[in-house]
């Protein structure tokens, strides 16, 4: 059995990982899929001096008050900056590592949206011309193809804080001491500037590199093929 702590991306919340909790839950894991502040169920508590760290914050108390330990840590998208500030403050508390689809950040503080894509960048901040810190979700075309959880991402999905884009997440460089790092591209999400980040991690030494024939949220597409991925990840573990 592992233990799993799933951080969601931009504009989810903690439902996204549903599908993919009840398969590992029925082959003997135990799950956590907690919502960030600002977000899902918790997007009455949004405010504009919410960023990265802050979402960091989340997670790191979300271990500490569940008494989590030996934490298959898995981000998606956004989430990879979060999982990996969090691994950066408690590496001793994470046995794996995995980005799903996901920006994997190697600058302390640095933007990875703004690096990836200046363009949509841009197009958030146009949003805000008028005042006000609240970016609404975009590119579900690039989410799903499945026209009925299409249409249930829309109702589900929140604004997000913007300070989460402008500002990249706070690196201590202990993140280095996690030995089992994942990453799993969402192949048929292209083109994406996660590949970018995919072709770069994959040739980097204590990375494994993947890919699910999915569109950018594989939890909600495939959550069957996504837990026997992790399945695969945990066995490997219990080899070592």
């Amino acid at each position: 059995m592992a233990t799993f702590l799933f951080v969601h991306g931009a504009w989810h919340g903690g439902w996204c990982w549903k599908a993919l909790e009840a398969q590992l839950r029925a082959a003997g894991n135990e799950t956590h899929a907690p919502t960030l502040t600002g977000l899902g169920e918790r997007a009455h508590l949004a405010h504009a001096d919410i960023d990265a760290d802050s979402h960091v914050e989340d997670i790191l108390a979300v271990i500490k008050w569940r008494e989590l330990d030996d934490i298959v840590l898995v981000g998606h998208s956004y989430g990879g900056l979060i999982i990996t500030g969090v691994a950066g403050r408690t590496p001793e508390k994470i046995k794996a590592l995995v980005c799903l689809d996901a920006f994997v950040p190697v600058e302390s503080g640095r933007s990875l949206f703004a690096d990836a894509n200046p363009e949509r960048f841009a197009g958030f901040e146009a949003q805000l011309s008028g005042g006000g810190f609240l970016i609404s979700p975009d590119y579900f075309d690039a989410w799903t193809d499945d026209l009925a959880k299409k249409a249930w991402l829309k109702t589900m999905c929140t604004p997000n804080p913007v300070e989460c884009f402008r500002k990249g997440v706070t690196l201590t460089g202990s993140e280095a001491e996690v030995a089992n790092r994942h990453y799993i591209l969402a192949a048929r999400n292209k083109p994406s500037a996660l590949w970018a980040q995919f072709d770069r991690v994959r040739m980097q030494p204590g990375w494994t590199a993947d890919q699910l024939a999915t569109k950018h949220d594989a939890m909600v597409e495939n959550p069957v093929g996504l837990a026997a991925k992790l399945g695969e990840y945990v066995g490997g573990l219990r080899e070592k």
